[in-house]
């Protein structure tokens, strides 16, 4: 495993030679090391160093750093100042904050939302394809293959696999476009002056809706405000027929959301918070979907 001071040799380009440097580690990521590089009593980097298993969580680091500097060119990212070939990387450090989770927007934050999220369905298509129904099987696949030996795994497996039979895979009203694919809170450092998009981790080419139906859920929007999204994203859009397709979307997101976290507890078990996050999450009707 390659250590922070490993990181700093490979970044001496974009370091000071004399400075203290400095690392203080966030506490917010899931799946990666997040560390904020300072000197001179001055913030000036953010670095990601990941460690999750790329192919069990369907991630493509390569794509994942071709579509961030994508979206940095039309301004929704902070900058990168320095990556590797691993997808770690370091992005110049920006004073707005994380949104939290339980943000109440405001109609003109809505319609700013909604407009970015214009702008990221305009990025360049990715050769990845990101259609959630096949993430989640992809997931439960992973879950049955490590799982099977666990058997209290094994009855959170069989709960979550009949949620996905249950499903509807709605159908495509959009064409296929660039999309973010975990636009939670966290993911949008916010103000009244600016708006960034980070952690495209999971980005790649699939169906714009899901999108806008992660957001309406983690951003707590109510029944109007998805009307607004809606309507500011895209004013030609059937407004009956999208909001069901964003329904089913919605229900598709919290069997992601636990199914993540459920095979992130098996492939990583020294992180038990991802357990207790899954059953938490399974047991609050605010965020499972299927209560």
């Amino acid at each position: 495993m390659t250590t922070l001071s490993e990181y700093f040799l490979k970044m001496a380009g974009i370091l000071p030679q004399k400075s203290q440097i400095e690392a203080t580690l966030f506490n917010e990521g899931f799946s990666n090391k997040v560390y904020l590089i300072h000197w001179d009593q001055v913030s000036r980097f953010v670095l990601r160093i990941p460690y999750i298993d790329c192919d069990a969580f369907y991630i493509n680091r390569a794509e994942e750093i071709q579509i961030l500097k994508d979206a940095v060119a039309i301004g929704l990212s902070p900058a990168v100042v320095w990556s590797d070939d691993y997808g770690a990387f370091a992005c110049m450090f920006v004073s707005q904050p994380s949104l939290s989770w339980t943000v109440a927007h405001q109609d003109k934050d809505i319609v700013r939302i909604a407009k970015a999220l214009a702008k990221t369905h305009c990025l360049p298509i990715s050769k990845r394809m990101y259609l959630v129904f096949d993430v989640i099987e992809h997931y439960l696949k992973m879950i049955k293959q490590h799982g099977k030996k666990n058997a209290s795994v094994w009855t959170e497996y069989e709960y979550l696999h009949v949620i996905f039979e249950q499903l509807d895979r709605p159908a495509m009203i959009l064409p296929a476009v660039l999309c973010h694919n975990d636009l939670n809170p966290k993911n949008f450092l916010m103000d009244d002056e600016k708006l960034w998009l980070i952690d495209w981790e999971y980005s790649g080419t699939g169906d714009a809706l899901f999108d806008l139906a992660v957001i309406a859920k983690s951003h707590n929007l109510d029944d109007k405000q998805i009307a607004l999204l809606v309507s500011s994203y895209q004013s030609d859009l059937p407004m009956k027929e999208t909001l069901e397709v964003i329904a089913d979307y919605i229900r598709a997101y919290g069997l992601r959301e636990m199914a993540w976290m459920l095979l992130k507890h098996l492939l990583t078990p020294e992180d038990t918070m991802s357990l207790e996050y899954y059953y938490e999450f399974k047991a609050t009707p605010s965020l499972n979907p299927f209560l």
